[in-house]
């Protein structure tokens, strides 16, 4: 409990958190879809299936973004001149 009355939010990451923190993708997807596909979906027909597949795109468009960058600064970063 003292550990968290020092945490000052946005600031320090959350304590607990923070050695699984990517994980934290997967929930946040399944919000995201769940509003977006609330909002603009005319009926509940296909509701769920629609957020799977959303979700599952948007954590797919970010582990593609994420090898995307790792190839970028771990390969291609390193073979351009310093000055």
């Amino acid at each position: 409990m003292p550990c968290m009355l020092a945490w000052i939010p946005f600031l320090q990451p959350a304590p607990g958190v923070s050695a699984y923190w990517w994980a934290l993708v997967f929930p946040l997807s399944i919000g995201v879809s769940m509003a977006w596909r609330a909002v603009r979906q005319k009926d509940l027909h296909g509701y769920w299936p629609s957020v799977a597949r959303m979700s599952a795109q948007i954590v797919v468009g970010m582990l593609s973004l994420f090898v995307g960058l790792a190839i970028i600064i771990r390969v291609i970063m390193p073979l351009m001149p310093v000055d």
